[in-house]
């Protein structure tokens, strides 16, 4: 299957917003997808400033401090690295949907919007 253009299916994003909602002060890979689908932030940002940097982190989310609950002035949200983390997000959707290579470009590519009417738009 070409990956360039993949989305899922509003199905499968009702199932996503679910279940990232529901898991997130307790999931890492929860938080992460939940950050990317209500954020702007690229994967390389959530990794990167936002992950290590917590005065940046809530100067960002000033308005909705709540996202992150008690993380908000975590030194370090998320410890894995991008691939391990990919790795994560595939087996996922592989037991979730059944998609074999499943990328956060399919998350990016939603329509906020419909996910999340509130979602920032930084």
């Amino acid at each position: 299957m070409e990956r360039c253009g993949r989305i899922f299916t509003p199905e499968q994003l009702q199932t996503i917003q679910s279940r990232v909602e529901k898991w997130k002060e307790t999931d890492e890979m929860a938080l992460l997808i939940f950050l990317l689908i209500k954020t702007r932030l690229k994967m390389k940002e959530l990794l990167g400033w936002f992950n290590t940097d917590p005065e940046k982190r809530k100067e960002y989310l000033k308005d909705k401090p709540d996202w992150l609950g008690g993380y908000i002035s975590a030194p370090k949200l998320f410890p894995k690295t991008h691939q391990a983390y990919l790795k994560q997000w595939k087996r996922v959707c592989r037991q979730w949907f059944g998609i074999h290579e499943a990328t956060f470009e399919m998350v990016r590519r939603i329509n906020r919007n419909d996910v999340f009417p509130n979602a920032a738009s930084s």
